[in-house]
């Protein structure tokens, strides 16, 4: 398992988070997803073997998010 923690912009409430959190955990080989809209922070532990850091981003982008 692997985390990562993206810094993403956009988020302004809890909504967001749980946005977030709903499109990244729908990925197969992710079991935690926490997202953080006051400090622009998503941290994803993943298994790299089932599912890849830029398929994390999409996911996060396709909500209308910018990960930077």
């Amino acid at each position: 398992m692997r985390t990562e923690t993206l810094e993403v912009r956009g988020m302004t409430c809890g909504g967001c988070e749980r946005r977030i959190r709903d499109a990244v955990s729908g990925l197969p080989g992710v079991a935690v997803v926490v997202a953080e809209h006051i400090g622009d922070e998503v941290e994803v532990t993943f298994d790299e073997s089932a599912v890849g850091l830029d398929d994390i981003r999409r996911a996060i982008t396709d909500e209308g998010f910018a990960v930077t």
